[in-house]
């Protein structure tokens, strides 16, 4: 495509400036427009656009049991994917009987906890009560019991003591005991519940719908397939969107090399592929500052431009292919020469200019250029016959 275009420049030139000699490729310099257009390629896009996303609030994959096919049309509320329910109703299954478990023992254990601190205090009480009888009916009169009697009756009021002490540290024990075994199975219950409460949470999500009105296009993954019923998808992964088809713009990929002089608001004139006989109109909003690489096996570095196309149409769609002419710069009546007969070397740009019966090299200085040609500021002026090919040629 670029050989034609600058084989078309060429002979543009030629018609338009000079006839060339039938023995010689020479063509007589004259003023005329110089412009330079860019070739490029690209589709259309939707400016807005609406993610289609995996839920993120499932834990662990899921599996897509119901897909709308790419490209259909949906409207609010329409069913765009339904995940299956199998895995999340197992997980919701299974907390919920452990749930269960963790209560049944939460009632279990606070009934035997009961039980024995109800123990206790019985023991504490049997024992206040014989403390009160020992110390009530002690005698230490040795003419009314012996010594034996009265050291009996000591030893008695001292044990039972003992035993108000160790029976108040079994309670302060148990208690802390007690407090440990519940905290326990609260933490337990709360794990289980949050178990619970994420299976409902992605049973709730297992249906994406379309939020507006457009048509369906999906992502493939870095295997280049796209969803489909069986595929397993992890939490927010995207795997496509739905476009706003009501604002559409261009995006052209331009060789880093062709790209020079591109500018915002320059005109563009394309083509849909499937609509060649229509040419559009648009002006570039944005130019890229980063080239970047466009597949793995092609050396070449592009740089990316959106068009504004000055009119939305009916029949645009999101990924139809677009061929683009941009419109970089023109030139009115500057002296311009065809790429093909500017040669250069160490010591700077010349051309073979005839100068009676033979060829002169003669210097110049470039201005501005397009992909076929380029202006002379310096070095020749308009009558001057130059040549296309060296001498030797």
């Amino acid at each position: 495509m670029r050989f034609a275009v600058m084989l078309a420049g060429s002979l543009l030139l030629l018609s338009g400036c000079s006839e060339t000699d039938e023995n010689a490729a020479l063509l007589t310099l004259q003023s005329s427009t110089l412009e330079h257009r860019i070739q490029a390629e690209g589709e259309l896009f939707a400016v807005n656009a609406i993610s289609i996303n995996a839920p993120q609030s499932t834990r662990g994959p899921r599996f897509i049991a119901e897909i709308t096919p790419e490209y259909s049309s949906v409207s609010p509320g329409d069913l765009v994917i339904r995940f299956d329910a199998t895995q999340l109703e197992r997980s919701r299954r299974d907390a919920s009987n452990a749930l269960s478990g963790v209560l049944a023992d939460q009632d279990f254990k606070g009934t035997q906890q009961q039980a024995e601190l109800s123990t206790i205090g019985l023991d504490q009480r049997l024992v206040q009560q014989e403390f009160a009888f020992a110390d009530r009916f002690s005698i230490d009169d040795i003419q009314i019991r012996s010594r034996l009697e009265i050291l009996d009756s000591m030893q008695n009021k001292e044990f039972l003591g003992e035993k108000q002490s160790y029976l108040d540290w079994q309670q302060q024990s148990f208690a802390n005991r007690s407090q440990g075994e519940l905290d326990l199975l609260q933490l337990q219950k709360g794990q289980q519940q949050s178990l619970l409460t994420q299976a409902e949470t992605g049973l709730a999500a297992l249906e994406i719908r379309a939020q507006h009105k457009g048509i369906l296009l999906y992502d493939s993954n870095w295997r280049g397939e796209k969803p489909e019923v069986g595929r397993m998808v992890f939490p927010g992964e995207k795997l496509g969107s739905i476009p706003d088809l009501s604002l559409q713009h261009v995006k052209l990929l331009i060789i880093e090399q062709e790209s020079v002089g591109l500018a915002v608001d320059q005109p563009v004139f394309f083509r849909l592929t499937a609509r060649p006989e229509q040419v559009l109109e648009g002006r570039i909003q944005s130019v890229g500052q980063v080239a970047q690489s466009r597949e793995r096996r092609d050396p070449r570095r592009y740089i990316e431009v959106i068009v504004a196309p000055s009119a939305q149409q009916d029949f645009f769609l999101p990924g139809a292919k677009v061929r683009a002419e941009i419109l970089a710069n023109t030139l009115p009546e500057v002296l311009a020469l065809p790429l093909q007969a500017i040669f250069s070397d160490e010591k700077g740009q010349y051309v073979w200019q005839q100068r009676g019966g033979s060829l002169q090299r003669q210097a110049v200085s470039l201005g501005a250029k397009s992909l076929t040609h380029a202006e002379i500021i310096e070095g020749l002026s308009a009558g001057d016959r130059i040549s296309l090919l060296p001498p030797e040629n």
